[in-house]
Order: structure tokens, then C-alpha cells, then sequence
């Protein structure tokens, strides 16, 4: 079969499954099953495809599919400019936790340490603390999340791109095992989805994203509420505290802050208009 007819088989298979954009989805997915790129996928349409990439081309379908997210089906992200390893232990990583590296590389690019120490907590996949170090050299970081799946999956993620002399990555419950040492800025895409609305999610997250990484809780604060009052130790004076959002919890986390003595607390909107990114400091 040539890639043309293919690509029409399987866009018309994930459109009926009630993927949209199935059409680019399936292009994406034959790009990995073929190890091509998309140029040469448009400029060759009309070329046979082997048995061994159509057979792997189907399969990826398959799970398409049934709403298994493509990152994890070829097994990585990019994120911002980074391409990540991912599995079904991280979260995927999305364009709003894009807001919080870029806050994050904005915050440190106003500390005047010739030496940048950075923490970041429930760390994922390594997304947010490896952009910062990635983009900023004088950044010293450590990744930290609880799940040792996800530890390995964020140490694979420094060594491809080559920031091991400064970024380590800890197994630890929050701060449990992070060193006695103070940091400039504390980072953290903490779970915060109300357990109530995890059923509510789409298939794709619902079914497939890591449940931990999800559900904060009754009221989805959780762990904003541990997060902040372990940073109180974690921050040198003056050391800020940046938290991604979920939907109506702005006013709640900020209280949350103030309570725990953090100042200057500042709230950015991400692109749908929703309160997202929270900066403070704790002096």
C-alpha cells in the first residue's frame, strides 16, 4: 500500500474513534513508524511502504485509537525546545507548564549569584528544571518526584541533554530526601485536580495520565499546602516560590502563601485566560 491510501485508511479509523485532527495525528504517528520526516512524508506519498512500518504504523493506530496520547505512544515530548522522554509514569508534559519555565527563567535572570540554586518539586518527566538549566548555565538544579519510574525517566532526559555536571534528580516524597541546602527559587506543577473532576477529565488523560500526578485531593490543594509550607526551609531569604494553577484555585493558594509568611505575590494568566502561574517570595 502506498503512503497516500494508508494515511486515508487511518485518518478515516481515529476520525470515526472521535480523535480530532486525525489526520495530522496519523502523519505524526507514520513519521515514528517509518523513521521520516514529515517533508518526506508529503513529498512521497505515492511510494510503498514495507510490511515492517505499515505493521507498526497499524499498531500505533490501534492505540491511537482507543485514546492512548500519542507521546506516549512513540514514547517522547517536546518541551519548548527540548524534546523529553516520556512514559505512562510522567505527566505529558502541556503549553501551560510551558508558562511556568518561562516565569521561572525570568525570575532567575534577575538574581544576581554568579551560581543559580533551583529545586524542583514533583518534577515529572524533568520538564520545567532542565528548560531553566538548559537556558540559563548558571543554573545548578535538582529534580525531585516520589515515583522512581519517573526519576529514571528525568535522568534519562539530563543525560541526552548533556546537563549532568549540573542538574542531579532524587527519588524523594516532596522534600523528604532533598539535601539540607538553600535554595534561590523553588519550582513546582504540583497534582491539583479535585478528586471529584478526575472522571470528568478526557479519555486521554482520564485513562492513561499517572493518577498521582492528577488528583489533589478533595479540594485539589493538597499538596499546595505541603508544597509551600516545606519551602519556608528550603528558600534562602528572599527565595522565591513558583506553583502552576488549576481552574479557581488562585485566590485559595494565595491564602495558602500568605499564610506561610511568602510576599510579593504575583498571578499570570496563560493563554486561555486562566489564572496559571504564581510567583511569591518568602523573606
Amino acid at each position: 500500500m502506498v503512503i497516500r491510501d494508508l494515511l486515508k485508511k487511518a485518518d478515516k479509523i481515529l476520525s470515526e474513534k472521535g480523535i480530532e485532527d486525525s489526520f495530522n495525528e496519523a502523519a505524526v504517528l507514520f513519521t515514528y513508524a517509518g523513521n521520516t520526516s514529515k517533508t518526506y512524508l508529503f513529498t512521497h506519498m505515492d511510494d510503498e511502504v514495507s510490511g515492517g512500518t505499515e505493521k507498526l504504523f497499524y499498531n500505533f493506530i490501534a492505540r491511537r485509537a482507543v485514546h492512548e496520547p500519542v507521546a506516549y505512544i512513540v514514547g517522547t515530548a517536546w518541551f519548548m525546545s527540548l524534546k523529553l522522554f516520556v512514559n505512562e509514569s510522567t505527566l505529558i508534559p502541556r503549553p501551560e507548564t510551558e508558562g511556568l519555565a518561562e516565569e521561572a527563567l525570568a525570575v532567575v535572570k534577575n538574581i544576581p549569584s554568579e551560581a543559580v540554586k533551583l529545586l524542583d518539586i514533583c518534577t515529572g518527566s524533568g520538564c520545567v528544571g532542565l528548560v531553566v538549566a538548559h537556558f540559563d548555565n548558571r543554573v545548578d538544579a535538582i529534580l525531585s518526584d516520589l515515583n522512581p519510574t519517573c526519576v529514571d525517566i528525568a535522568k534519562k532526559n539530563v543525560q541526552s541533554h548533556n546537563l549532568k555536571n549540573r542538574v542531579k534528580v532524587i527519588e524523594s516524597d516532596l522534600y523528604k530526601a532533598v539535601p539540607k541546602i538553600k535554595f534561590d527559587i523553588i519550582t513546582a506543577n504540583p497534582p491539583y485536580i479535585p478528586t471529584a473532576d478526575i472522571d470528568s477529565l478526557d479519555d486521554d488523560v482520564r485513562l492513561y495520565e499517572p493518577m498521582a500526578a492528577l488528583d489533589g485531593g478533595i479540594d485539589g490543594l493538597d499538596f499546595y499546602k505541603k508544597v509551600v509550607s516545606g519551602a519556608r526551609e528550603h528558600l534562602k531569604p528572599g527565595g522565591y516560590l513558583l506553583l502552576e494553577l488549576g481552574i479557581g484555585q488562585s485566590h485559595a493558594v494565595r491564602n495558602i502563601l500568605e499564610t506561610n509568611g511568602f510576599t510579593n505575590i504575583s498571578i499570570k494568566n496563560d493563554i486561555a485566560g486562566i489564572p496559571r502561574i504564581l510567583t511569591s517570595m518568602y523573606s
